[in-house]
């Protein structure tokens, strides 16, 4: 059963928010908004989040702006190549002014000016406060640019837990909801029109004019592979005011600009497809296309706005579309016959002939297109229950009523006559198969309103009373008008006594009015965005019980309350798949008018509202012929529909680029596909930051972890794993559109997919080909295999590409990618390569984007080094190696500390305990700065981070190599003779009693004559405790510095001549007998590793090494000095200073003869000069001189000795050798004079000099 939903207030006790049901009201008696229009906040922006690339602005228009740089609908972006000059919204009314003449209002968004006072505008302009308004860089609200965000959000400032969003995206799903990879948002109005003395649209604001509209604008892109090539529009036009405007309209004003020379173009309109085309006649673009075909562009109306009150199912999607599901709608119900069009006029919101219907037309009754193609028609609201699911308890149609329905024109029951007085109409086309079916009676028969818990009931409603039932006796019919209302009841009786009736009012509250009742019938007909109603039944308690700002679990109006939260009339979202966020709740009257006409012809800044109205809102004109080519433009418009006060409709467009009419087709099937999704569709990972080094012959790519972090909120509702990050993509182009990678085409021929030059995948499982193909092709996951240089992940953050050309300036891309999800048919995600070559020619780079030209270095460049790193505490034997990755981040002069933290390693009942490495800092000294802090990149298999953790670059990698537990060091243990039994080390244990420390130290055990060394008493296993003995041996820790520090120890006496028992308290010797597989034991007792003060504790166990039979027992003067490995641990530290790179101008001074011109001689072109970014001239021009010094000056002279041009390595620069210059020993020259004139062929002569190092001179040519 459809839902009614609580609708809640803004304005809630602190105690009731997060309840079972969430309490409140919101007043539906409209209140005109104080939201005004500010002009000085108009803003431009770039919309290119994927293939295409738009400006926009924030007063409803897009491609053109006014301003230089626009671009008009580049496709593929960064090619230059234009498609669309222009889209533009306009929003229109008839209306009656104070002296009851009619007038007509239309909004337009440029183009049109008050004709005395340029400073008021006659167009759209931006609510003020939705951008930031430090200054216009900032550009238009966007999602992915919090710069760009106001301190506050206006219509946010009533959430009464967070007052304005400060700090978060005002999401067109809610609060800090990223559903697009790319989200712009505004809002616009119309109050400056002062065009009408007479007409004032907003009773509380006279000051306001135009007809009070605020339009909410938003603009939405994604990267997903299905919708790469698709700009999303979706335009909310509210009218504000305080007047209802009966009969409004919207269109869509476009401009076509096919292959950038705009005067062969073709636009027409596919009235089967909804689709608007621009095509271009011969198929040859401008300079910018070069030998590549033109493209089209396609223009797919997703949504229309909506008509709740005319009883006609618009969009057929409770009646006779294909996917009419008899679960929501009415899909049994009686369409439109071509009769009901007689005397009816469609265009002037009213029913004309009484058939109960509003402006029905020839588009809703059933034809056959020109092409012989069957229309179906539509349905319309009868107010029977045709498939049966209707409300239990309902009366039915009798033989009599629908005998009596014979005797009205239009087979309405009851039959209208003139005399009688209450002449609504109620059922419409009664035929005798309704016999026996429930019908609408305004009374709640199943008694819903007293069902507690059921959010259908609306307690508190009125009950029929017996004065209502004797009331209607009276009437033939049994009808009963509730009084103060158009709300009449019918076949009311004393069955009826006690339920509760429709009256118009919300009687409990909730925000809907009279749910419950006449529920199923007419279903999906007539179904509104705005009636607190789930029409469509799609609202799902699990996944959508997320409160009025659509984010879970932060105790909002309506959060986890178990009914549904509508936004509708509130400023906010509301819940997924209800009202303002479920666009299929609306009953859409689709495109009802289409104008095609010569570009420059329309005139719109003196052509007169009337006529703008008339001839491109008002239904039922289509241009269908062909134009002929040229450039042309064409509206696409949606009309005629009510727009009470407060109410709101909208009109959504997608942009679509292919490389044919067919491929565009695909595009827009799957930008319909994210429309039936509510606009929501699997989102890309997080884009990378990706920074670079250039090298002589290579590039050193290394980028950050944040992709790994990715959550799909559009997979978490389906159920599926939101943590779907699947791996990174490398990307190299010559160009920046990366059209060079471009080289996986589909199963139609078209180019779809880019080829890596490397790809990183998480080793998880997901491997191969993913099973969803993308027209025939599918996205390759990798091979889920551990390859050099990755982690144990399989993933990697560096890259070091050696397959370059100096000089050649290469576009690198790093992108993350997902792993879908097969089981719902949506292929891998993939973040967007973001790039822009601005107007200028000029390339703009992304975050995962770098522009780079490998190059030799200056001559006598010296790399960077870390010097020696240091241990300066502890006595840890792992070790730690370093590599250079990025000299221009390596802070020259600067002390770095690594220091560790440790953890003792239980060994469980038996073994005993170890400490280990548990995790290290690096901390730059110099800057007191703590780079990682407690980082795990020790461990095999782990990646050092590259960069800090603030983000910032490190410039180099550690390789740790560490012991993983404290053990003996066989190798570095000895004797001072080489034939004495080796020794022993182990933990001392002992079941139940002691589990001796591993007790990271070196020792050092002398030898010494018969009892001139001494143990101590010491308890060894629960029943055994040595006694103190006079020894031959003395035992010292050795410090790092090799002081000696003597330890205690207990004597365990085994073998030996001199044996007696362990507990003999006689000298004892340290030796061994092979013979009986025994060896005497010394048992450590000391304190713990960074416990100088603390009890000391039974660590080592110290044996001879029997195994070895033809060695000795150790004798008199034998020493043994026993190394342990062991880990990094809390003790340890190694320090170690940076050197940056630099110049040795001696070395460089040796390299003169190094310099060159290359090429040389250089003819008409060569590989170092970029694509042309203007579609006019020769485009630039190159040669270089390579192997230059330092800081080195070229001048340029003819034959005849007149300088020609001064060149400076690291021109510019005023701090001296920087990292970066030294980079770099190239420098170009654009072939111009100081003047900026072209030199012409011939041969020129060169002088470098560089200052300490010396001079150069040498000679190139230059041929025509």
């Amino acid at each position: 059963m459809p839902g009614a939903l609580v609708v809640l207030s803004l304005v809630l006790l602190p105690g009731i928010v997060g309840t079972a049901r969430a309490q409140g009201v919101i007043d539906r008696n409209h209140v005109p908004g104080t939201e005004r229009v500010d002009p000085f906040e108009r803003r431009r922006d770039n919309i290119d989040a994927n293939n295409v690339r738009a400006t926009i602005t924030n007063w409803a228009q897009s491609g053109q702006s006014g301003s230089p740089g626009d671009f008009w609908y580049e496709w593929p972006k960064n090619t230059g190549r234009r498609y669309v000059a222009l889209t533009q919204l306009w929003v229109g009314a008839e209306v009656e002014d104070e002296n009851n003449d009619t007038l007509w209002v239309v909004n337009v968004a440029d183009f049109r000016s008050n004709p005395v006072n340029d400073n008021i505008s006659w167009t759209f302009e931006p609510i003020k406060g939705y951008v930031n308004p430090a200054g216009a860089e900032y550009g238009i609200a966007q999602s992915d640019e919090p710069t760009s965000w106001p301190d506050a959000w206006p219509d946010k400032l009533g959430d009464v837990q967070d007052p304005g969003w400060s700090f978060s995206w005002n999401g067109f799903f809610g609060k800090n909801v990223f559903n697009a990879d790319q989200e712009f948002f505004y809002k616009i109005g119309d109050d400056q029109y002062d065009r009408y003395p007479t007409y004032f649209p907003d009773s509380t604001d006279f000051s306001r004019r135009g007809m009070g509209l605020v339009a909410e604008v938003r603009v939405l892109a994604w990267s997903q592979i299905l919708i790469q090539d698709v700009v999303f529009f979706i335009h909310g036009a509210k009218n504000d005011g305080t007047r209802d405007l009966r009969k409004a309209g919207m269109s869509i004003w476009l401009a076509d600009c096919v292959g950038g020379d705009c005067s062969d173009d073709i636009p027409y309109f596919d009235l089967l497809e909804d689709v608007a085309f621009m095509t271009d006649l011969d198929g040859i673009g401008n300079e910018f296309f070069g030998a590549d075909p033109v493209g089209v562009a396609t223009f797919a109306f997703l949504e229309s706005p909506g008509n709740a009150e005319d009883r006609i199912d618009n969009d057929g999607d409770g009646s006779t579309s294909e996917d009419c599901d008899p679960l929501i709608g009415e899909c049994n119900s009686p369409v439109i016959p071509g009769s009901f069009l007689q005397g009816e006029n469609p265009t002037n919101a009213l029913d004309d002939n009484g058939n109960g219907l509003i402006d029905e037309n020839q588009t809703h009754v059933p034809f056959i297109t020109a092409s012989g193609i069957p229309q179906t028609g539509v349905g319309y609201a009868d107010y029977i229950d045709n498939d049966g699911d209707g409300e239990a308890g309902s009366p039915v149609v009798t033989a009599e009523m629908a005998a009596l329905a014979t005797t009205d024109h239009w087979r309405r029951w009851p039959p209208v006559l003139a005399t009688d007085q209450d002449v609504t109409v109620h059922l419409v086309g009664v035929e005798e198969d309704d016999v026996g079916r429930a019908f609408k009676d305004g009374i709640d028969n199943n008694d819903t309103y007293l069902e507690e818990g059921n959010y259908l009931a609306e307690p508190g409603s009125p009950t029929v009373t017996q004065d209502m039932v004797n009331a209607a006796a009276s009437d033939s019919y049994r009808r009963y008008r509730v009084p103060g209302t158009d709300i009449v009841l019918y076949d009311v009786g004393s069955e009826d006594i006690g339920k509760a009736y429709a009256d118009g009012l919300d009687n409990d509250g909730d925000g809907a009015t009279d749910e419950g009742i006449d529920e199923e019938i007419d279903e999906m007909i007539d179904e509104s965005r705005a009636d607190g109603i789930d029409n469509d039944k799609d609202w799902n308690r699990f996944l959508n019980d997320t409160g009025l700002d659509g984010v879970p679990f932060n105790g909002d109006p309506g959060d986890n309350d178990g009914v549904p939260t509508s936004g509708a009339g509130t400023g906010f979202p509301g819940e997924r798949n209800i009202d303002v966020t479920d666009i299929s709740e609306s009953d859409q009257i689709g495109i009802t008018n289409v104008r095609i006409f010569g570009a420059g012809t329309l005139g719109i800044g003196s052509s007169s509202d009337r006529f703008l109205f008339r001839r491109f809102m008002l239904p039922g004109n289509f241009d269908t012929e062909l134009p002929d080519p040229g450039d042309t433009d064409i509206t696409v418009s949606s009309g005629i529909f009510p727009l009470k006060a407060g109410q709101t409709e909208r009109i959504s467009l997608a942009v679509v680029m292919g490389g044919t009419q067919e491929e565009a087709l695909q595009s827009r099937d799957y930008a319909l596909q994210a429309y039936h999704e509510d606009y929501q569709f699997a989102q890309a990972p997080i884009t990378p930051k990706l920074r670079a080094v250039p090298g002589d012959g290579k590039v050193t790519l290394y980028w950050d972890s944040i992709s790994e972090q990715s959550y799909d909120q559009f997979l978490a509702g389906l159920g599926r794993d939101p943590n779907d990050f699947e791996g990174y993509r490398i990307y190299r182009s010559t160009d920046p559109a990366f059209l060079d990678p471009q080289i996986i085409t589909d199963g139609f021929g078209n180019r779809l997919l880019r080829k890596p030059i490397a790809q990183f995948d998480l080793i998880n499982g997901f491997e191969g080909f993913h099973p969803v193909d993308i027209n025939g092709i599918q996205f390759y996951l990798g091979d889920n295999r551990v390859s050099p240089g990755e982690g144990s992940n399989g993933l990697a953050h560096l890259f070091v590409d050696e397959d370059v050309t100096n000089g050649i300036t290469y576009f690198y891309a790093v992108t993350a990618y997902d792993f879908g999800s097969a089981q719902d048919n949506i292929p891998p995600t993939e973040t967007p390569i973001r790039i822009q070559r601005l107007a200028d020619g000029s390339i703009r780079t992304g975050p995962n984007v770098v522009e780079i030209t490998p190059s030799a270095p200056v001559a006598g460049y010296v790399d960077p080094t870390l010097g020696e790193l240091e241990r300066v505490a502890g006595t840890t034997s792992s070790r730690i190696l370093y590599e250079i990755v990025d000299p221009i981040s390596i802070a020259d002069g600067h002390r770095f500390r690594i220091v560790f933290e440790d953890t003792l390693v239980s060994g469980g009942r038996f073994s005993p305990d170890t400490l280990t490495t548990r995790n290290f800092s690096l901390v730059d000294v110099t800057e007191n700065d703590t780079l990682l802090k407690r980082s795990t990149a020790f461990r095999a298999g782990r990646e050092f981070p590259l960069l800090a953790d603030n983000g910032d670059p490190i410039g180099f990698s550690l390789a740790f190599f560490p012991e993983p537990f404290i053990v003996l060091n066989k190798v570095e243990t000895a004797w001072n003779s080489e034939d004495i039994y080796p020794i022993s080390l182990d933990p001392h244990s002992s079941a139940g009693f002691v589990r001796g420390l591993r007790n990271p130290f070196d020792y050092r055990v002398k030898v010494v004559g018969p009892g001139q060394g001494q143990s101590i008493e010491m308890q060894v296993t629960r029943r055994l405790t040595l006694p103190a003995r006079p020894t031959n041996v003395e035992v010292y820790r050795l410090l790092p510095d090799g002081t000696e520090v003597p330890i205690e120890y207990a004597f365990w006496d085994i073998t030996g001549d001199d044996f007696v028992s362990s507990l003999s308290t006689e000298p004892a010797s340290w030796t061994a007998n092979p013979d009986i597989g025994e060896s005497d034991f010394i048992v450590l007792r000391e304190t713990k590793v960074g416990d100088d003060g603390g009890d000391p504790v039974i660590t080592w166990r110290i044996g001879l090494n029997f195994v070895f039979r033809d060695n000795r027992d150790p004798q008199e003067g034998d020493v043994v000095t026993i190394i342990t490995r062991k880990p990094f641990l809390a003790t340890d530290a190694f320090e170690f200073t940076a050197t940056g790179p630099k110049a040795d101008l001696d070395a460089a001074r040796e390299m003169l003869e190094a310099i060159r011109v290359v090429p040389n001689p250089y003819v008409a072109t060569n590989q170092f000069e970029g694509l042309n970014p203007f579609s006019t001239g020769r485009g630039p021009r190159v040669i270089k001189f390579i192997h230059l010094p330092p800081q080195a000056t070229v001048r340029i002279y003819t034959v005849s000795g007149r300088l020609i041009r001064t060149l400076q390595l690291s021109e510019g620069s005023n701090e001296g050798l920087t990292p970066t210059a030294l980079l770099d020993g190239t420098l170009d020259w654009n072939l111009e004079s100081e003047e900026g004139l072209s030199v012409s062929y011939g041969v020129y002569l060169y002088h470098v000099e560089a200052p300490g190092v010396g001079e150069r001179t040498g000679t190139f040519a230059i041929i025509k």
